[in-house]
């Protein structure tokens, strides 16, 4: 066996790695906002939590679908899916001027990366040599494992510096 991977096999996965990553991330910067999400909105704690709880329940939702995603459609269809759902919702999520909007948002980006978080692995375990899967399954595992560690700071410094909406644009 070859013990050179494939620059494609390396590119696609940072593609979908970073697709993690950005899902992963944006998650964790808004933990941040909730004190201001709270004022802007006039909104609750308990109101407040259902956008990290309705992201949260349909990343969880469609993760355990993906064996089900990944024999109906090709890698490229789902990683153009995942890509159109997450950026349509930050899209959403940036311009919403109210909280329902906002969970509309969260919720359509909850498809995307729910999506590209286990496709990043089915690449791995799909193209990879054998004898690089382990060092690639542990190189996935790192880029998405970084995001919930930097979030809060990210999210920190652009509500502290700028407005939330701006966790979505930067």
């Amino acid at each position: 066996m070859s013990k050179r991977v494939d620059l494609k096999l390396i590119l696609a996965i940072i593609a979908v790695g970073l697709l993690s990553f950005c899902g992963v991330i944006v998650e964790t910067a808004m933990n941040i906002t909730f004190p201001k999400l709270m004022r802007t909105f006039a909104i609750n704690t308990a109101t407040v939590q259902w956008m990290t709880t309705a992201y949260l329940l349909i990343v969880a939702t469609i993760v355990p679908i993906s064996a089900f995603l990944k024999r109906r459609f090709k890698t490229k269809t789902l990683f153009v899916t995942a890509n159109l759902l997450f950026i349509a919702g930050l899209v959403v999520d940036a311009v919403a001027t109210n909280f329902p909007l906002l969970v509309i948002g969260r919720i359509i980006q909850g498809c995307g990366t729910g999506i590209a978080l286990p496709l990043m692995f089915n690449i791995i375990i799909d193209w990879a040599p054998a004898n690089q899967k382990g060092t690639l399954m542990g190189i996935g595992t790192l880029i998405t494992a970084i995001a919930p560690a930097l979030g809060p700071t990210f999210g920190g410094i652009i509500v502290n510096s700028m407005d939330w909406h701006w966790i979505f644009i930067s």
